[in-house]
Formats: C-alpha cells, sequence, structure tokens
C-alpha cells in the first residue's frame, strides 16, 4: 500500500470548470479551468517546483468509469487549499500564452 505522507492527491476533477462542486471541483468557477489534463497539472506542478509523482491509472471516485488518473503532490506543509489555487493560477498562467 502507498505511504500518503508527505503527498497529497490531486485529481483533473478538482481544477474542471464543467464539474460541479458535487461532482468534485474544489475551485471557485472563476479560478476553475476547462479541459484541464493531467499533463497540465504536471507541468504547473514542475514549473512551481515541487516534489511529485504520476498515477494513470487510478480512477477517481465519483467518476470510477473514466480513467483520468492522478497527481501525488509532496506540499512541503502546505495546506491542500492553498496549493490548489498555486496550481490552478500556474496552469491559467501557462494557457494564456
Amino acid at each position: 500500500m502507498r505511504k500518503r505522507t508527505p503527498f497529497l492527491i490531486f485529481w483533473p476533477a478538482y481544477f474542471d470548470k464543467n464539474r460541479t462542486v458535487n461532482q468534485g471541483r474544489r475551485l471557485p468557477k472563476n479560478l476553475a479551468i476547462e479541459k484541464v489534463s493531467l499533463k497540465d497539472i504536471e507541468s504547473a506542478v514542475k514549473a512551481l517546483g515541487y516534489e511529485y509523482k504520476v498515477e494513470n491509472a487510478p480512477k477517481y471516485p465519483k467518476t470510477w468509469w473514466e480513467t483520468p488518473g492522478r497527481i501525488l503532490i509532496d506540499a512541503k506543509g502546505k495546506k491542500k487549499s492553498k496549493l490548489l489555487l498555486e496550481i490552478a493560477k500556474q496552469i491559467r498562467k501557462s494557457k494564456s500564452k
């Protein structure tokens, strides 16, 4: 079994503008991103300088029929909500280029 500490799990559904909060979105609509992929999240995390691992096979529990994958990030003591905002801002910045 995977050791959870110090890694936090982030699913693409957390950032998806087309999902509702009930469907897994964790960001306000104005910060959420349309059509976000695992690669977008990975490049944002890499740009922010965090240690991470990508897992392609896991399924998000609310949409078990899809295989979006997930990313495990070493948060270095940061709260998940703060890190979520940082990543979303970085994705928006890289998509606007």
